[in-house]
């Protein structure tokens, strides 16, 4: 299989070394490869890119340390009957969520959404005034405090089919610290605006100095957007990584899974084991449900249907999972999805905390239900998309 894939020793050491050091040049990944030239690894990357092996880098922002108040993550399973591109629209008033994820479900259509939140209530209060409305059917809540851990699809040149199958395993195995950490050090302007491009990708420094000029009227040097970068990767504020998938994007499904055991430390077990040397892609947290109390272990698999196929199939047979909760992502069409990074124009910088003006975005949401009552939108209930 990967043979057919196109799998060469280079393509493999190159897909290795970007998993263990994201920061290295093109230079340095020639020497660890075996090339001669640097544009080698740069056609190599572009073709591993354009085919869907990798992304472009992306950077991941340790939220604990942004502010000196607590700042959670809030995700949201949320059920409606009426159409995607409305819900997303009128959630998106909502100026602090991070992403929505258009859920595949058999009876109606749903969304996974994560918000950033520093009154969790708040998030309760919209949802729940939305549902009295009829505009969503049902929801349910699970608050984030831990990063996620990245595990890396293990690659081969010899076919192995046991590559693509899951360990349904107790062993015992070292958890990593995925601990959100403490607000230390002082942010400038330049470090908050930097923190929301690096999130989202925007590219190098040269094009998010032209976006902030273009786009906001912000005037920043080059040398201070370098400083500012210097300052967050040192200080661990974000970490540069990329997404590496098990097999090129076209053939690669996404889906998230909530397992829980009655004992929390087999529940970690099990998450940390499954995907163990294989050649899946997984990002692992936990959550917690802010309505049951209960604790999950989560996986976002990025898969090939061989290997969720054998997922699916052996995930029933383990006796110690009590509860488990599998949501497909819709792939298609692209615009279901949105994503956007940590709202830092609510930065404080006097005092360094960072709050959401849940009011202002709760009138908003009003405002809007108000109006297509009036213009009897909320009747007009368009066709479930399945």
């Amino acid at each position: 299989m990967e043979l057919k894939d196109g799998l060469t020793p280079q393509k493999i050491r190159l897909l290795q070394n970007l998993e263990k050091n994201p920061y290295m040049t093109d230079e340095e990944l020639s020497n660890a490869i075996g090339y001669i030239y640097k544009s080698s690894v740069v056609k190599l990357k572009n073709f591993l890119e354009k085919i869907g092996y990798i992304s472009p880098p992306f950077y991941r922002i340790d939220y604990g340390k942004l502010a000196k108040n607590k700042l959670s993550i809030v995700n949201a399973i949320i059920m409606f009957d009426g159409d995607y591109a409305y819900v997303r629209d009128l959630l998106s008033l909502i100026e602090s969520y991070k992403t929505f994820y258009p859920i595949i479900e058999q009876g109606y259509p749903a969304y996974l959404i994560s918000f950033f939140v520093t009154e969790e209530g708040k998030i309760r209060e919209i949802l729940e005034y939305l549902r009295e409305k009829g505009v969503i059917l049902y929801y349910e809540l699970f608050k984030q405090n831990y990063r996620w851990y990245f595990k890396y699809p293990k690659f081969s040149i010899k076919k192995d089919p046991d590559l693509f199958t899951p360990n349904f395993e107790f062993a015992e195995t070292e958890f990593p610290d995925i601990k959100y950490g403490k607000y230390r050090d002082h942010l400038n302007f330049c470090d908050t605006r930097l923190v929301m491009h690096l999130e989202v990708g925007t590219g190098t420094l040269s094009k998010i100095q032209k976006c902030e000029h273009e786009k906001f009227g912000n005037s920043f040097s080059y040398p201070q957007l370098r400083s500012s970068y210097k300052k967050l990767i040192k200080k661990r504020i974000a970490s540069k990584y990329y997404n590496i998938r098990p097999v090129p994007n076209k053939e690669c499904h996404r889906g998230v899974v909530l397992l829980r055991c009655e004992d929390f430390e087999m529940t970690k077990r099990l998450i940390f084991n499954i995907g163990k040397n294989k050649r899946v892609f997984e990002k692992i947290t936990y959550w917690k449900s802010l309505e049951k109390k209960k604790d999950y272990g989560v996986i976002q698999f990025f898969y090939d249907s061989v290997f969720f196929t054998n997922f699916l199939v052996g995930i029933d047979n383990i006796e110690e999972i009590v509860e488990k909760k599998m949501f497909f992502l819709r792939t298609f069409p692209t615009n279901y999805w949105r994503n956007q990074s940590i709202s830092m124009e609510y930065y404080d910088l006097e005092k360094q905390e960072l709050h959401f003006p849940y009011n202002k975005f709760f009138e908003a949401v009003k405002d809007k239900i108000d109006q297509d009552i009036d213009k009897r939108v909320l009747e007009k209930r368009i066709e479930v998309m399945r």
